[in-house]
């Protein structure tokens, strides 16, 4: 199941499903919104590192216990989709269940932590959905035992689901079963049926692009080898960006996020040759969330700027981040639903994409006292134009790592090259790093 030069890195596979411990009940289905399908062709991809310690609580049996638990009010997590006789997908809640994967690897996680982290891939299963809808899964775990003894926790999860968010909250939630404890969140579906704000005469959203029909084959379509550049970004490295570019005064008028966002706009621009003028900006939507449907709840908005990208002060490209983004979620609702749900589009990559995942509790999963030591998201499905994708990083993980940030880019093979050189040059990423 691990194909191409990397298999001998990960294998043994065994597979394996987990369903609820009742029956969800007879015909129940769920009705994405336009924004979950909009997304139905992007899937994100989750790596939790454990150490040996942690391991030890940490074994399939446990993991699939509390599973059997957690599907009871997660059960659109193990349903299947369907189409309606209008074509527009929906989601049978018929217990289904979804995928597990155990594997084994020969390194030790620090001797794969520093290795290209690209291949994250081979830790966490790569299957989309279809072509057959009624047999596709749309979660999936893979346990990966390492020669140290330590595991990693790997999950496919599909983005028609819900956000990085939603997916975040789901493992953090079986991990507090597994410790025996009572979730923090919990799903809400009595709300999933609300209906969006129709707009009279809305501009059409220039976040999302419209691709040549898929069917049931849940895949984006791609015209150029993609490459996966991820690094850290550190503390220091933080402070001295935010010195630099900002000055002492005006360090806290601009937020993380968007400054990174701005150097590495402008490094992709100076790469590219024709700048990307127009860009995606996708966040956390607080109130959203709070009220806890687990779905794809962000904000996603664009910023157009007007001037050449590679010429500018990218504290000018950083504040245009900040004050000219918008929401186009109500745009995406309103595209979506004129089509019924049936038109196929890319959000990630539909536009050079920054998406923040600053605030996303990636390391709240905690079993029995023990978190994991490293943590990776990425997506799959990623559009020409490229994604940039801001994580939390790692409290305890290395030496100036605190408080950190880890950057995952996306882009086309050809280009990332060249852009190691700018982000260099721009101190993102250290001369050491990527070598």
């Amino acid at each position: 199941m691990v194909l191409g030069s990397q298999e001998n890195l990960v294998y043994g596979i065994k597979l394996s499903s987990v369903g609820p411990g009742r029956i969800t009940g007879s015909d129940v289905v769920h009705d994405p919104s336009g924004m979950d399908l909009a997304m139905k062709l992007h899937y994100l991809r989750g790596v939790y590192f454990f150490s040996s310690q942690a391991a030890q609580g940490l074994t399939i049996v446990r993991m699939k216990e509390a599973t059997f638990t957690w599907l009871n009010v997660h059960y659109r997590a193990c349903g299947r989709f369907r189409r309606s006789e209008s074509g527009r997908p929906y989601l049978k809640c018929n217990d289904c269940g979804v995928r597990f994967l155990e594997a084994k690897c020969d390194k030790t996680i620090e001797e794969w932590l520093e290795m290209d982290l690209s291949h994250q891939k081979l830790l966490a299963s790569n299957q989309v959905i279809g072509p057959e809808l009624f047999f596709s899964p749309l979660v999936l775990f893979q346990v990966t035992h390492f020669r140290c003894g330590g595991i990693s926790l790997g999950l496919s999860w599909a983005h028609v689901l819900g956000d990085a968010f939603a997916a975040s909250d789901f493992v953090n939630g079986l991990g507090q079963i597994m410790s025996a404890l009572e979730p923090n969140r919990l799903p809400n579906y009595t709300t999933s049926n609300k209906k969006f704000q129709k707009l009279e005469n809305p501009p059409p959203p220039l976040s999302i692009k419209q691709v040549n029909p898929v069917g049931d084959h849940w895949i984006t379509p791609i015209n150029c080898k993609m490459e996966t550049l991820s690094f850290p970004i550190t503390a220091t490295q933080l402070n001295n960006l935010q010195f630099k570019i900002l000055g002492q005064n005006q360090i806290h008028q601009i937020p993380i996020f968007e400054l990174i966002s701005a150097i590495i706009w402008q490094c992709v621009a100076k790469v590219r040759g024709s700048e990307p003028k127009l860009v995606t900006i996708c966040k956390n939507d607080p109130k959203e969330r709070a009220r806890g449907e687990g779905s794809n709840s962000q904000i996603i908005s664009t910023v157009k700027a007007d001037f050449s990208i590679t010429d500018a002060d990218p504290k000018k490209l950083a504040t245009l981040l900040v004050k000219q983004a918008g929401n186009e979620r109500s745009q995406i609702e309103e595209a979506m639903e004129n089509d019924n749900g049936v038109a196929d589009f890319v959000v990630y990559g539909a536009n050079l994409t920054f998406v923040n995942w600053e605030d996303a509790d990636f390391y709240g999963l905690e079993v029995k006292g023990h978190k994991p030591v490293y943590v990776l998201y990425n997506i799959q499905g990623v559009g020409d134009e490229g994604t940039v994708l801001l994580l939390p990083g790692p409290k305890d993980f290395g030496v100036g790592r605190g408080e950190g940030r880890v950057v995952n880019i996306i882009l086309p093979e050809k280009e990332v090259f060249g852009l190691k050189s700018e982000l260099r040059k721009n101190d993102l990423l250290l001369e050491n790093e990527l070598e």
